[in-house]
């Protein structure tokens, strides 16, 4: 099974979108079996309200987990989904093809900073990490937009300084310093591969 993406669609700006990361053990032989019923279900689920996008991530050689990645516009969208009718029937479905119970891990927020490069998957790093980085961030952020943009915004009305300062920290953390930190504390920041039993 290749890598496949399927519905990408941006929310609106008022939603916080969620991504929700599914590994599936399937059962040794059934692994045929299990690719299908997600190659037939993957374009179903696109029709339910809220719903933007599958990202399947098929296993390496020899090994039997599949990495699923749904993106949904919100946290209510995804309880909803959970809800609806022809997934719960599709779970029932395939659970005969599964070795294990499956893993699902919600991701939104600061996580989505930390995703490495090269890993399809979203794997955050533990939180205490994440916040240690941040807060690097921020500072190195904060200190340098305020030695160069005080002096030019200093006479703004009190709104419009405390608005325009941290959009501009908002975007410098989003786009410049939060991708280049996390690059460079990746071996610091990824979580040791547990082995499996």
């Amino acid at each position: 099974m290749t890598e496949t993406t399927v519905g990408v669609l941006a929310p609106s700006a008022s939603e916080r979108a969620i991504s929700v990361i599914i590994r599936r053990v399937a059962r040794a032989g059934r692994q045929a079996e299990f690719e299908a019923a997600v190659r037939a279900f993957s374009p179903v689920s696109l029709t339910f309200p809220g719903h933007l996008g599958v990202h399947v991530v098929p296993p390496p050689d020899g090994d039997r987990e599949y990495v699923v990645i749904l993106r949904f516009a919100s946290d209510r969208a995804w309880r909803e989904f959970q809800e609806w009718e022809r997934y719960r029937s599709w779970v029932d479905g395939i659970r005969p093809l599964l070795a294990d119970d499956p893993s699902v891990e919600e991701v939104s927020g600061l996580e989505t900073w930390f995703r490495m490069p090269g890993e399809a998957a979203i794997v955050p790093p533990p939180r205490w990490k994440m916040a240690v980085v941040t807060w690097v961030g921020v500072c190195l952020t904060v200190g340098v937009l305020n030695a160069v943009l005080r002096a030019w915004i200093a006479g703004w009305p009190w709104w419009a300084n405390l608005l325009g300062f941290n959009a501009v920290v908002v975007a410098a953390l989003t786009w410049v310093v939060m991708p280049v930190l996390s690059r460079a504390t990746r071996g610091w920041l990824r979580r040791p591969r547990l082995e499996e039993a």
